[in-house]
């Protein structure tokens, strides 16, 4: 697989750790992670956003890891965020940068008015390209 970062003229730079497109040059395989929540191993669900991010991002690094890949073959995130996401997300940032390195993927972003279940606060599903 060849990942090249789309960088376009004209437009503004991305506002933090996400590159506007990726380019995937003959993948081996396309992987497409469900909806991942902060869940612990045990069944139960961490208090809070952050917890909950820190909690996924270690899911969704089982689930890379069980497909063949890290989290460094994910192309593409979805973040589905509630409304505290504003009261943290520098801690949320912060949280997220610890998993991924340059070449960012590409990322969207959005808040949601609600979840299937008033305990989760965040929510992220991706795209990968293994080799």
């Amino acid at each position: 697989m060849h990942r090249e970062t789309v960088v376009p003229e004209g437009i503004y730079a991305p506002t933090w750790d996400f590159s506007q497109a990726v380019k995937i040059v003959d993948p081996g395989s396309l992987v497409y992670l469900s909806g991942i929540m902060g869940y612990r191993p045990d069944g139960t669900m961490p208090d809070g956003i952050v917890a909950q991010s820190e909690q996924l991002w270690q899911n969704l690094g089982a689930v890379m890891a069980a497909a063949g890949g890290t989290l460094a073959d994910i192309i593409k995130v979805t973040v589905y965020v509630g409304e505290s996401y504003l009261d943290h997300r520098a801690e949320l940032r912060a949280v997220r940068s610890q998993y991924f390195s340059e070449p960012f993927p590409a990322s969207t972003l959005v808040q949601v008015a609600g979840f299937a279940n008033p305990e989760y606060l965040i929510e992220v599903e991706a795209v990968a390209a293994l080799a």
